[in-house]
């Protein structure tokens, strides 16, 4: 997976402004010719970052690491696919540090006719192609039962991606 950029970007249309739940832009995915991307990443942390860990893949429900471990948790569009998310939930709540924050990139259940038309397709689309993504869920009722208070809560396309800022209660 592609490393985590946390230093601001030079200006660009797409990051004329911050996203509002993080204090600087937050790249998540590879740009195709950037040389910050071409070479592997620091064998160390660098300078003033105590640590660099990245969850396994096949054991999101049960991570290594040591309770309070990290100051943030950053989770993009994997809930869905997670056969019991509200564990995910609670192991990056236990893994996050208290006054920590999770954030949460998630598909969700959006409203109305939308809503209704992702709940009678969401079973079918998740095994026939949607790579086991069941993409109708209420992201917030399974952060609160996990332990996470909702800070947070920003919707985008038509309500079916929320951005989600949580806490460790």
């Amino acid at each position: 997976s592609p490393p985590l950029l946390s230093s601001p970007l030079p200006a660009s249309p797409l990051l004329s402004s911050p996203l509002p739940l993080l204090s600087s832009p937050l790249l998540a995915s590879p740009l195709p010719s950037s040389p910050l991307l071409s070479s592997p990443p620091p064998s160390r942390p660098a300078p003033g970052c105590d640590a660099q860990a990245r969850a396994p893949l096949s054991g999101p429900q049960a991570m290594r690491f040591a309770d309070a471990s990290f100051d943030s948790v950053i989770d993009t569009f994997s809930l869905c696919v997670y056969s019991r998310p509200e564990r995910a939930l609670s192991e990056m709540r236990r893994v996050c540090k208290p006054g920590g924050r999770v954030v949460l990139l998630e598909h969700q259940r959006s409203g109305g006719a939308l809503g209704a038309y992702q709940d009678a397709t969401s079973s079918a689309a998740a095994r026939l192609g949607g790579k086991g993504c069941v993409y109708n869920q209420d992201v917030a009722a399974m952060a609160r039962a996990a332990g996470l208070r909702v800070v947070r809560q920003q919707p985008a396309l038509l309500g079916v991606v929320a951005l989600y800022e949580t806490v460790p209660v």
